[in-house]
């Protein structure tokens, strides 16, 4: 597997790809505004679901990690749901990128 380098981040949890950008910032911040978005709300490890009404997702469930811009315009183009794969040093990257 080859290396690759980064060009931003994403934010992902066990089932998409929620959130890019090219800082971990403006990834997590395009996270929330699809939260927002929704109606969706995020709740720390300490906040008390049973209190919350409505949708609402744990902040722990969420992940952020350097990404390669191939996944990037992935995301961009077909959205979150999508495969992907980890570069020998760590960075998210399209299936493609990682069979190279």
């Amino acid at each position: 597997m080859a290396t690759i380098d980064p060009t931003g981040y994403i934010v992902h949890n066990n089932e998409a790809i929620v959130g890019i950008g090219p800082t971990a910032d403006a990834a997590w911040e395009d996270f929330t505004r699809g939260l927002e978005s929704e109606d969706v709300t995020l709740l720390d490890d300490d906040a008390d679901s049973s209190d919350v009404l409505g949708d609402w997702t744990r902040e722990s469930d969420y992940a952020i990690r350097s990404a390669s811009a191939a996944l990037l315009a992935q995301v961009e183009t077909a959205g979150g749901n999508c495969a992907w794969r980890t570069s020998s040093n760590g960075v998210a990257c399209t299936r493609a990128e990682a069979d190279a």
